[in-house]
């Protein structure tokens, strides 16, 4: 989390007072109304071209003296509003933030400075209350100002960081949505480090849905693969405490090795052998050749695994010559389960269109499990880069079931294995 840096380009204003040798100042005119033109007398004008000095000099503490004497010898309206300026400049400086923020406030109140310029000092005001790490200072000045300013994309930022540094994890979480939602609906982009933090007071709460929830966010619009290794770690951990079937395992080795996670050798043969299991030596074949092509395989276990990809090739390749035939016989079916294997199988040997074709055939017979056809309809769609079909496939998935939680990992992927 990066603390934000109080803006000076409001206050660079107060470098910019010209107090004049005659104990006369023009303040700038980007600080008063257009028609206005008060002028600084020579008492007041004195200490703050002495501030002026030793602030230029690198005094900012010497600085604070002179401009708190100018404040109180300050009569006009307009000397108090140039003098704090003055003063908030040296306090900032100087280090003293209570000091900079009284200076401020005089300003804020002044009848001298034009609203625009009020509404950036009271965003000042609360960038300094976070800085000198005054929480609750910050949470109170933000919330006032949000009510006349409630667009503002930054300062709800400060609220939430402001709670999560009090350990409030639960109010940080809750005002990080709410920043998400409004960016969202905005159509503004929310910050990579804005849903860090979320992520992490939803940890702290240990929420795994909302954490799960906001890596999705984190993947899809910051596709980094620790992102997407961390979402299907949690994804396939909520699978695994409900005793999955081989199926399903078999699926999260799938989305794995179509999002480059698959790292060790026992991976691919692991992925390999549940291919061929459960009918889909074409699968195990692309999968051993591709752990073979990248290095990973054919070192220690090489033997067993040449035996593997012989056995997958041997099997796909009858596969192939027999596969139209079966899908004919499985269109006489009464149900569509077959041909949705059929579909699945297609799939395997990247005849994308056959598959979808297969699948829809299927599905329209009626099958026992939907919500996994649907998944699989989804896949084939997504493997011939028809996203926009898939994503509506899988929108017809029941939520909160395992094919829903398959569905939410294969979103992600820019296409199918």
């Amino acid at each position: 989390m990066k603390n934000i840096t109080v803006s000076r380009i409001v206050l660079s204003m107060m470098l910019a007072a010209g107090v004049a040798g005659a104990g006369i100042a023009a303040a700038p005119q980007s600080v008063l109304a257009a028609e206005a033109k008060p002028t600084v007398s020579p008492a007041v004008g004195k200490p703050l071209q002495e501030a002026q000095k030793l602030l230029t000099a690198g005094d900012a503490k010497g600085a604070v003296a002179k401009a708190q004497e100018a404040v109180g010898l300050a009569k006009t309206p307009y000397e108090q509003l140039v003098a704090n300026q003055i003063l908030a400049n040296a306090a900032l400086k100087a280090g003293d933030m209570a000091g900079a923020v009284k200076g401020l406030e005089v300003m804020i109140a002044s009848p001298q400075l034009p609203a625009d310029q009020k509404t950036s000092l009271r965003k000042t005001v609360i960038q300094i209350y976070y800085q000198a790490k005054n929480y609750p200072k910050t949470i109170e000045a933000a919330n006032a100002y949000l009510k006349e300013n409630p667009g503002d994309s930054e300062i709800p930022v400060l609220v939430a960081q402001s709670y999560y540094l009090q350990n409030d994890f639960k109010k940080a979480s809750e005002s990080l949505r709410q920043v998400v939602k409004s960016a969202d609906a905005a159509g503004r982009p929310v910050k990579e480090d804005t849903l860090q933090l979320l992520m992490s007071a939803d940890y702290q709460l240990k929420n795994d849905d909302g954490v799960k929830q906001t890596l999705e966010m984190m993947v899809a619009r910051y596709p980094k693969p620790q992102y997407m290794r961390d979402f299907v770690a949690m994804n396939e951990k909520a699978l695994r405490s409900g005793t999955p079937s081989t199926k399903t395992t078999l699926d999260i080795y799938v989305i794995k090795y179509n999002a480059g996670l698959l790292q060790k050798p026992e991976d691919y043969t692991g992925l390999a052998e549940l291919a061929i299991q459960d009918g889909l030596p074409g699968l195990a074949k692309k999968v051993m050749e591709k752990g073979a092509t990248d290095g990973v395989l054919g070192k220690e276990g090489k033997d067993r695994e040449a035996r593997m990809l012989n056995m997958a090739a041997t099997q796909a390749d009858t596969d192939l010559k027999n596969i139209a035939k079966g899908e004919s016989e499985a269109t006489k079916a009464k149900t569509g389960e077959a041909l949705i294997k059929y579909g699945e199988a297609y799939w395997s040997y990247g005849q994308y269109d056959k598959a979808i074709a297969a699948t829809q055939a299927g599905i329209a017979k009626g099958v026992t499990d939907k919500d996994d056809a649907q998944l699989r309809l989804g896949i084939a769609y997504l493997a011939a880069g028809q996203r926009p079909k898939a994503l509506e496939a899988w929108k017809a998935i029941t939520p909160g079931t395992v094919a829903a939680q398959l569905a939410s990992m294969w979103k992600l992927q820019k296409a199918s294995a």
